[in-house]
Order: structure tokens, then C-alpha cells, then sequence
């Protein structure tokens, strides 16, 4: 359906205009936009920002939620080659007001800015104008991270092309997710969607109570959630009408417990994501492939993968030694904004250091160990805080648990584990303690934690210097 060149997002869109003109775009509750109309909206809002002096040389930071706007501007600037970042509605103003200045943004927006271009007259164009545009536009992304200072990632909207198959399957799939179009991960994969094209089915900002009956009545195939979600969706009335989709969860570890329920529950399709910002998806476990290793399943097609000992006597990575993952493949960002260091560091002859520890089992899918700065040393030990939380997880009253160090003079760093016991439950630290000690022998944490939340930020990864400074309370 595609051709060859088609390495451009302005390219893919067009392509689509032509040979599916009448192939849903954009689905809300408001009604559907084709791709035929699609095109002729982005170009439109292109024409206006040109008009604003926006060009292949500008680089422009803009605030919008309402996502449908969002998605034709970020298309617009992609058009005409501009750098663009979107500057977060729910963060406080002198958030927005840094990041702006980091990208030294020439042209800043708002929500009525955004909404009035992208709402132009297209009565009038056909579907072959093509817009005037300009090289490949940057698109730039906040990491999640846990410690409060994001990277900004730089990508081109042809590097994200490059990673739109690993996402996106068919232009059959209706897409959907929970998160907000200012959230990196939803940028994206709205943006993968329109490059492989597939449908962008928006949901309303109502609750996830609803999200069901949405997704039934839109006709979601394809909903994207988040670890955090996952649990509340868990919650949800009419569960019944996600039945025949396919669930899919990234952005932090998915322990065993919440997949099964979710296959119970919810639908049997379901997979488990690992990838990255500065490298889209790395991999997916689908049907049959969720066990107590609670693996992320075999390397997608495209995928390059190394695992670099972090111990030089150990040549290959096991789960007692897990490596580092290195990942190469088509669509990788391009640097860190600002930070030539780090993207030095991380990025080596054509490879991305992801920081992230783990191997691969004996069917060749990956197992994650967290992350390589989190491991730390207990009495010659390298303990690895996500095989030990995986672990005391399968606990019956367990609710969700974070393994931290304390530092000890004598003995390096002392496993802590703080702990949420599930609702209702009676949680006995000396039970918990004998029954993590049968399993993880030394390796067992020495002191148990009673808390009412595990600190998680808003993709679900632990918040780790929070839940330390729990300890020292």
C-alpha cells in the first residue's frame, strides 16, 4: 500500500490520503474524520503557521489537550520541518516555562492557538495538494524517569515512522488509549498510528469507569494502558465489552498477579511491552508466554539485541548475573537535547545503552532484572531489586512492594523492602520475611516495611529516593 520513500510522517499521511481516502483516521464520540480529510486539515494548519512565520527553521513548544487539535499541529509542524515539543497542561507554569526555554523555542502556543489552526477551511483542497515542507522535522520527548529531572529526546517524525510497524500491526487496528496526547507515550504511538494508518480512536476524559463502554461503542480492537491503569481498569464497569480486544501494557515491570487477573477478567489477548523513548518497542509476550519468569518476550523483528556483562568474569548473562541491554535498530533517537555527555554515553557506535539489566531464557525471551543503577552490593552480593520484588509479590497479602538500600558501614548496602499489604489483608512482616527467606535465601531482604503506598510515578515505575526516604522516616 506504501511506497518506498514513504519515510515521512507528511509522506505516510498522504500516501494514505490517496489509496484509503475514505479510511478512518480520527474516531471520537463527535463522529470520524477520514484520511482524505485528515491531509487536507494538516495542511491547512500548516498553511496557517506559515502565515505565523513558522518554517523549517523554527522550533515551537505548544500547550493543548484537547487531542484531536494536538494531533493535526504536530502533523503541521512535521510538515514544514519544524522542531516541535508539547509543553504539558497539568504541569505548574514555570515547568512549561524551562522546558520552553531548554528547546529555545522561536514560537510558543496555547490550547486556543492550537484549536483555531487546526479547525481551517479544507473545502476547497483536493487530495493530492501537498503543503510546502521543509527537512525532517524534531520532534522532542520528556522522559518519565523516577528521579524529577527528564531528558529531553530528540527524534525525527521519520525516526518515528521507522518504529510505527513495531507498534502498530495493520491499518485494521482501531487504536485507543487512556493517556493524554500531551504524554510521551501517547505522542507516540498517535503519531505511529497515522504512519502505519490505522485508526486513532480518542476516548473522552471521563473516567476509566467508562473506558468499556467507550471502547465498545467506538469499536477499539487495540487498547494501550499503562501498569497503573491496568490495575484501575481492573475496576471498571462492563469488563464484559473488552472481551474480544487486545490489551497491551508498557511502561514499567507487569508483574505475573496483574496479568493473569487481566487475562481473567478482562480478555485472554493479552501483551506485556518493553521499549523505550529513545528506541519505541523492544519486545512483547503474548499468549503463552506469561509465566513466573514474567518475561517480556522474544526481540520484535528489526530488533538488535546485545547483553553486555556487568560483571567481566561472567561472559554470559543468567538470572543470577543479568547483563545490560543494548539495543540497535532503525528509528533510535538522536541525541539527548543539551546533553552531548550523556548521549555520548549511552549511544556507542551506532548502539543504545538502555540501563536497563536482564537475559534471555532458554526460549530466547527476554527477562528484565530493573534497572543497572538500582543493583547494589550487599556483603559481595549484587542484589538486583526487581527479581527480589517479583518474588515477594507472589505473597498472598502483598499488594505491591519496592526493595531499596541502606546503607550500612559493615555491610555495603542493606536490602530494605517497604511493602503494601492488599486491601483487607492482615500482613505479617515475620511471616513475609520466612516466606521471601525460603525463596531468596541471603539474598532476602533484612528489614520489612509496612506502608500504605508504594511511591510510583505516573507510568508506574517505583519512585526509589522516595521509598528510601520512607525507610528513614
Amino acid at each position: 500500500m506504501s511506497d518506498a520513500a514513504d519515510h515521512r510522517l507528511l509522506d505516510r499521511l498522504l500516501t494514505h490520503a490517496r489509496h484509503t481516502p475514505s479510511a478512518p483516521a480520527i474516531v471520537t464520540s463527535d463522529g470520524t474524520l477520514d484520511y482524505a480529510t485528515l491531509a487536507r486539515r494538516v495542511h491547512c494548519c500548516a498553511e496557517a503557521l506559515m502565515q505565523m512565520g513558522v518554517t523549517s527553521g523554527s522550533t515551537v513548544a505548544f500547550a493543548c489537550e484537547a487531542e484531536v487539535p494536538h494531533l493535526i499541529a504536530s502533523l503541521a509542524l512535521a510538515t514544514l520541518g519544524s522542531s516541535q515539543l508539547a509543553l504539558p497542561s497539568h504541569e505548574p507554569p514555570s515547568f512549561r516555562d524551562e522546558l520552553a526555554q531548554r528547546i529555545n523555542a522561536t514560537h510558543r502556543l496555547g490550547e486556543d492557538d492550537i484549536k483555531r489552526l487546526s479547525a481551517a477551511d479544507t473545502s476547497s483542497l483536493s487530495v493530492t495538494d501537498r503543503p510546502a515542507k521543509g527537512s525532517a522535522g524534531l520532534i522532542y520527548l520528556s522522559t518519565s524517569g523516577t528521579t524529577g529531572a527528564p531528558k529531553l529526546v530528540v527524534l525525527g517524525d521519520n525516526d518515528l515512522v521507522s518504529q510505527a510497524p513495531r507498534h502498530i500491526g495493520s491499518p485494521q487496528e482501531r487504536f485507543a488509549c487512556i493517556a493524554g496526547i500531551e504524554h510521551n507515550f501517547a505522542k507516540r504511538h498517535r503519531l505511529y498510528c497515522v504512519a502505519q494508518g490505522a485508526a486513532n480512536v480518542f476516548l473522552a476524559t471521563t473516567g476509566i469507569d467508562t473506558v468499556p463502554a467507550q471502547c465498545d461503542a467506538l469499536g477499539v480492537n487495540v487498547l494501550h494502558v499503562s501498569a497503573f491503569q491496568a490495575r484501575d481498569l481492573l475496576g471498571a464497569r462492563d469488563l464484559e465489552a473488552l472481551r474480544n480486544l487486545t490489551l497491551k501494557i508498557g511502561g514499567s515491570h507487569v508483574p505475573l498477579a496483574l496479568r493473569n487477573a487481566l487475562m481473567d477478567h478482562i480478555t485472554p489477548t493479552l501483551y506485556t511491552g518493553y521499549g523505550t523513548t529513545e528506541t519505541g518497542a523492544i519486545a512483547f509476550a503474548g499468549r503463552g508466554q506469561h509465566d513466573a519468569e514474567e518475561s517480556v518476550g522474544v526481540p520484535l523483528s528489526g530488533i538488535e539485541l546485545r547483553i553486555a556483562p556487568t560483571d567481566p568474569g561472567t561472559p554470559t548473562a543468567t538470572a543470577e548475573a543479568p547483563g545490560e541491554l543494548l539495543i540497535r535498530a532503525d528509528g533510535l533517537f538522536r541525541a539527548y537535547l543539551g546533553n552531548p555527555g550523556e548521549t555520548a554515553r549511552r549511544l556507542v557506535d551506532g548502539w543504545f545503552h538502555t540501563g536497563d539489566l536482564g537475559f534471555l531464557d532458554a526460549h530466547n525471551r527476554l527477562v528484565l532484572r530493573g534497572r543497572r543503577d538500582d543493583m547494589f552490593v550487599f556483603n559481595s552480593m549484587n542484589i538486583y531489586p526487581q527479581e527480589l520484588e517479583t518474588c515477594i509479590r507472589q505473597h498472598g497479602a502483598v499488594e505491591d512492594v519496592a526493595v531499596v538500600p541502606r546503607h550500612s558501614a559493615v555491610h555495603g548496602a542493606i536490602p530494605v523492602a517497604i511493602v503494601q499489604a492488599k486491601t483487607g489483608a492482615a500482613l505479617d512482616p515475620g511471616d513475609l520475611r520466612s516466606f521471601a527467606r525460603e525463596r531468596l535465601g541471603l539474598r532476602c531482604p533484612r528489614q520489612f516495611v509496612l506502608v500504605d503506598h508504594v511511591p510510583r510515578n505516573r507510568t508506574g515505575k517505583i519512585q526509589r529516593d522516595a521509598a528510601q526516604a520512607l525507610i528513614a522516616e
